[in-house]
């Protein structure tokens, strides 16, 4: 019977810094096990905040699991910084490859990590979601309270037969409000025509002195 931690032990782990386009993980496992056995293939794909449609996934990052440390050193020193090639139309032709052997590092300390992150991003998800909940309930506390306090106020005015003098002292204001910007309007536009009247009666009397002077 194999002996799982053996395996791991013997396994080496290529990260790929960037994967070629249209690259999926039976793409990428399909290509690299010409190089040597491979166990398990994680790509990362591109976070999407908006989705329009059905957008094929595109994938940043990716690791590879080689059954062997030597075929997974071999891989890299034979493709990094070499071209990708295959077919001529294909979008991967020209790309070239970025690998990494990670000297040390095993799957289960890509698991660990993948985890973390899942988990922070849980928190994060979670954190927002409460902080909006208390935005939403304090604003529907601000709304019921203005309600209940205007409520409260036609109560008492209504009960004191002051709630139609309430209403009508709101109408003057309203009335006198009106006055008023149609007064300042009024006083804006005499003042203009003083000052119309002003200038036009020093140029006449700088004329008429022109006019003395030159007899």
């Amino acid at each position: 019977m194999d002996d799982p931690e053996k395996k791991q032990r013997k396994s080496g782990v290529v990260y790929v810094q960037t994967v070629p386009p249209l690259f999926t993980v039976s793409k990428m496992r399909e290509v690299l096990s010409e190089y040597g056995e491979i166990g398990r293939v994680y790509l990362a794909a591109e976070k999407q905040r908006l989705k329009s449609g059905k957008r094929r996934k595109r994938y940043i990052e990716g690791w590879v699991e080689f059954k062997s440390k030597r075929e997974a050193k071999n891989t890299v020193d034979l493709l990094n910084g070499k071209q990708v090639g295959g077919k001529r139309r294909s979008s991967a032709y020209d790309t070239l490859w970025s690998l990494k052997y990670l000297s040390g590092f095993k799957w289960v300390h890509l698991t660990e990590q993948l985890a973390y992150e899942r988990q922070v991003e849980e928190q994060r998800m979670r954190a927002e979601i409460s902080q909006a909940k208390r935005q939403a309930e304090h604003f529907a506390e601000q709304v019921e309270k203005g309600s209940k306090i205007r409520r409260l106020e036609e109560k008492v005015l209504k009960k004191g037969g002051l709630w139609e003098r309430y209403q009508h002292q709101i109408q003057q204001r309203q009335v006198l409000k009106e006055a008023k910007k149609s007064k300042s309007k009024q006083v804006n536009q005499s003042d203009k025509f003083l000052h119309m009247i002003s200038t036009r009666s020093r140029r006449m009397k700088t004329n008429k002195s022109i006019v003395t002077i030159a007899q």
